[in-house]
């Protein structure tokens, strides 16, 4: 025995970390669904056509990974390889990204607010100057017009 670890199971052992991963990618996909709603409020019926289109993607990734990696044979612990991936990005790494991102896009989407509102104010005392400027010409042309 020289104590070296056959290629078969290196292989699944490397098929194994590759769907670990997957599913931590895939975790981290659904985490910008939500930071989308919580910045975009939605209801729920787009809500499920966002959880519809995540799922059908996630099937077609993970399909395509079995297909690459292990000529599209099904393998449970690959299943649950993306699935343990999945939860463990879940719990410990979602809820501090998902906040973090919310603060961070909250905090810029209020400064182009304000930013549009202070850039905005020189066009709106333009525009009132304008319209003011236009209704003494109407008033002027009617006055024209009824001298006549």
């Amino acid at each position: 025995m020289t104590g070296a670890v056959s290629g078969t199971i290196t292989g699944e052992g490397s098929l194994l970390l590759a769907s670990f991963l997957f599913g931590i990618v895939l975790m981290m996909l659904y985490d910008i669904f939500r930071i989308f709603r919580h910045i975009v409020k939605h209801g729920t019926i787009l809500t499920a056509v966002e959880d519809v289109f995540y799922w059908v993607l996630c099937a077609v990734g993970v399909f395509a990974m079995l297909y690459q990696e292990n000529e599209g044979l099904l393998r449970w612990f690959v299943i649950g390889g993306v699935a343990l991936g999945m939860l463990l990005e879940n719990s410990l790494i979602s809820p501090f990204v998902i906040r973090l991102f919310v603060k961070i896009i909250s905090v810029w989407l209020n400064a182009m607010g304000k930013v549009i509102r202070i850039g905005g104010m020189p066009a709106k005392k333009f525009l009132l100057f304008f319209r003011k400027e236009l209704k003494k010409i109407k008033k002027a042309i009617k006055i024209g017009i009824n001298k006549e």
